[in-house]
Order: C-alpha cells, then sequence, then structure tokens
C-alpha cells in the first residue's frame, strides 16, 4: 500500500510541477471542453498498474470435503500430476499473488458537459501466482499445481489417530484391500510394518495367537486371530503378519472382520474385538510404526486407491472490468492541470482457474489530475481503488484428476471452490481525445 501512494504521488506532483511551470498560460485555442455548455464525447486509453489486495485465499473440492490443500513436489523436471509428486509435508501453503505491472490496460468512452462526465470503462489486471519457493526469477509451472486432500491421507502425515480411526472405520472392506494390494507392491518394506504386531492383541488370544484367520464358528482349539496386530504378546513370527496377510487371510473384504476384529480358538467361537478395534490398530500401526517418510508415501496411496484428489492448478487470478463512472472535472480557468474524481459501479468477471469465469458485482473510486494537450487531446494521471463485492466465493472451477488415480468412481470430483477477498489499488496513466 505504501508503494502505492508513493508511486502515484510521485508522479502526480511531478505532472503537476512539469505542467504548471510549462508557461502556465491560459488557453486562446478554444477546447472541446470550452464549448459554451454543448456536450462532448471522448474515448480514452491508460496503462494501469495495481497492487494486489487478494486476501484469504482458500480453495476445496466441491462436497467440502478437502481437508487440507498440498502443493507440488518441485523437482526441476516436467509437472505429472501422481500422488507421490505433492510435497505431504507442507499443507495449507499461503496461496499469494503478484502485483500486476505489465498486462494493465484500460479503455474507456464517455460523454461530458461542463465539469461533469460518464463513461464506461473497461480494464483487465492480472495477478500471477506467487508461488511458495517463488524467488522472483522465472516463473515455475510446478508453483501453480496443487493436491486437494481429504481426511485419510490428512491424518497419515499430520499423526492424528483418533480421527484416522474414524475415518477407516467408515472405509468399505473392499477399498481396505485395494490399499493393501497397492502397498504390497509398490513398497513391502511398508507392509510388513501394519497389523504384524501385539499390542492389539485380544485376551483370548494374548498368549497364542500366531496366525491369521477368519473362522472361529468351530474346529480347531488353536488359538488364532483376525485382530490387526493381535498376535500373541511374545515369540510370534513376524513372516506371519503384515497388512497384506491380515487382509487377505481375515475376510476384510466382505465385512466379516473389518472393522472391528476377532481372536481365540474356533472351538470356543472367538471373542469379539472393540468397536472398530481393527481400525483402531491399523491406524495406530500407520502413525506410529512407520517414519515421515513413509507416512507421505502412505498418504499418496490412500489418495490415489480409495478417497480419490482433485488437482487445481492456479496460473493467476484475472479480472475483467466492466464500470459506469461518475465523474467530475474542477474546471478553473486559466489553469492547464484539472483535478477529476469519479465513483464507478458494475461488475468483474473473475477468473481464478484457466477457462472458467465467475461475474461479480464491484465498485471503484479514482481521483487525478488532467492536463489539456490541444483542443481535443488531454493527459491524465491519477489513482484508483477498486473492490469487488459479495460473498467471495468463486464455484465450479474445473479440476483434475491424479494420473494414478484407481479410487473408485465418484471420489475425485470434477469442481472445486474457491473463496478470497478481492481488491486492487493502482494508477492510471492515459490520454483521453474528444470530439
Amino acid at each position: 500500500m505504501k508503494r502505492g501512494r508513493l508511486l502515484l504521488g510521485s508522479v502526480m506532483m511531478s505532472l503537476a510541477i512539469v505542467m504548471a511551470g510549462n508557461d502556465v498560460r491560459a488557453h486562446d485555442d478554444v477546447s472541446a471542453l470550452d464549448t459554451g455548455g454543448a456536450g462532448y464525447f471522448y474515448v480514452g486509453l491508460d496503462y494501469s498498474p495495481a497492487f494486489s489486495k487478494i486476501r484469504d485465499f482458500s480453495i476445496r473440492e466441491s462436497n467440502g470435503e478437502t481437508k487440507a490443500v498440498y502443493p507440488y513436489l518441485k523437482d526441476g523436471k516436467s509437472v505429472k500430476l501422481e500422488s507421490n509428486k505433492f510435497d505431504w509435508n507442507t499443507p495449507d501453503p499461503r496461496i499469494g499473488f503478484k502485483d500486476n505491472m505489465l498486462v494493465a490496460m484500460e479503455g474507456s468512452v464517455g460523454y461530458g458537459i461542463g465539469g461533469a462526465r460518464v463513461e464506461l470503462e473497461i480494464g483487465y489486471e492480472r495477478f500471477k501466482t506467487k508461488g511458495i519457493r517463488d524467488s522472483g526469477s522465472k516463473e515455475d509451472e510446478a508453483d501453480t499445481v496443487y493436491l486437494l486432500a481429504k481426511e485419510l491421507a490428512y491424518d497419515v502425515v499430520t499423526g492424528q489417530t483418533d480421527n484416522l480411526t474414524a475415518a477407516l472405520a467408515k472405509t468399505s472392506g473392499k477399498d481396505i484391500v485395494q490399499f493393501a494390494k497397492a502397498v504390497g507392491v509398490s513398497h513391502p518394506n511398508i507392509d510388513k510394518k501394519v497389523c504384524n504386531g501385539s499390542h492389539a492383541a485380544l485376551s483370548e488370544s494374548a498368549s497364542a495367537a500366531a496366525d491369521y484367520a477368519s473362522d472361529f464358528s468351530s474346529g480347531s482349539t488353536t488359538a488364532k486371530t483376525a485382530q490387526c496386530s493381535g498376535f500373541k504378546n511374545s515369540g510370534h513370527t513376524t513372516e506371519k503378519g503384515g497388512l497384506n496377510k491380515f487382509v487377505s487371510l481375515t475376510r476384510v473384504s466382505d465385512g466379516t472382520h473389518w472393522p472391528t476384529g476377532q481372536g481365540g480358538a474356533s472351538g470356543a467361537g472367538g471373542q469379539k474385538g472393540q468397536l472398530n478395534s481393527n481400525a483402531n490398530a491399523m491406524a495406530k500401526d500407520l502413525v506410529e510404526q512407520l517414519t515421515p517418510e513413509e507416512k507421505t508415501i502412505v498418504a499418496g496411496l490412500l489418495a490415489k486407491t480409495i478417497e480419490g484428489g482433485e488437482v487445481v492448478e492456479i496460473r493467476a487470478v484475472s479480472s475483467t472490468s466492466v464500470m459506469v463512472n461518475a465523474c467530475y472535472d474542477l474546471l478553473s480557468e486559466g489553469l492547464g492541470v484539472v483535478p477529476y474524481a469519479c465513483v464507478g459501479l458494475g461488475g468483474n468477471f473473475v477468473g481464478v482457474v484457466d477457462g472458467h469465469i465467475t461475474p461479480k458485482l464491484a465498485y471503484r473510486l479514482k481521483a487525478g489530475l488532467s492536463y489539456q494537450l490541444s483542443p481535443e487531446i488531454s493527459a491524465f494521471a491519477g489513482g484508483f481503488y477498486h473492490r469487488v463485492v459479495g460473498d467471495g466465493v468463486y464455484d465450479d472451477l474445473p479440476a483434475q484428476r491424479l494420473v494414478d488415480d484407481t479410487s473408485p468412481a465418484g471420489r475425485t470430483k470434477d469442481t472445486a471452490i474457491a473463496n478470497f477477498s478481492m481488491a486492487y489499488v493502482g494508477g492510471e496513466f492515459g490520454v483521453r481525445f474528444a470530439f
């Protein structure tokens, strides 16, 4: 804001001094403004650099299931929308926007009579995204790409065991199996760390269970378990456990032992675990047994196999404004410099994601100085404040899928919603042609 005031103040003061010292003469020519009360038309063109006042920017998928936004993990290569290409250690980065110094033009047509003018003004501003790693040098496409992640992935990387338990309990056994298969194929070392302990052992199997099983209705009196990390307290063989063995041997897929486990001897019918005991044990293993790096891997696998995740590319916030301004020129005989002030009302057509425009109401205030170069031409310099009003909601923004997304249909949404307040302040430097 201080930069804007300094720029506008210095430019306008310089303009006034130069013009006032330019033979301060009362124009003998007949100006287009000096028409004895007759009206005149004019067109204007100006350069209008602006300082961004976009605040509180946030974005989520259309159903509000987004728990956190993750930036693309910059690696110096081309951007690939894969689940492991995002920085899972940097949730909800501040998304800011640069000032607009280059692509900043406005045009106007109007009608004036005496000191009063009414004009239709059209302007364009484009505030490029300021990436979290932005150094002010060459733009990087990676700084404009974000993943909208949901509950499971977020809870794993943030270590929220209770929330993760609740989210896993609401996930179907079939989905858990798909996740387990992805872990087993791509990261068998992680597979061995989950559901391979004894911390969740049930009392009837805590002393003897060494194998996973699914049927406790009859038969053997040997203690087995369908409880994740429900092996006997000591001496169990780790090769008997692991995430994939748990889901494949305990009938997790059809929900028989998901999200609640069971353990004990078949002949005794087995002991039911506490509500959601399997979901709780798995959550603890994912949070407590994995390294931070392994948690980020699991988060990506949860996103691509179960939850889905929307990818949005936010290159810039652009705005095409269409305003009707009521202006007044403070005319003074014999003085070449004319102060002016305007108030405008109209609309902005705001673009957040390429290809989608949202109309919003807006108002504009501006003031400055103009100088008559000839009877038909005047130069002007001034400042303005422009604000978009309303609820600050920009919905139906197009979203993309991860290229490795195998989640069930409907999990990944096609649209996202952004929220932010938008205003900008700047200067206008141009010419008007009266006729």
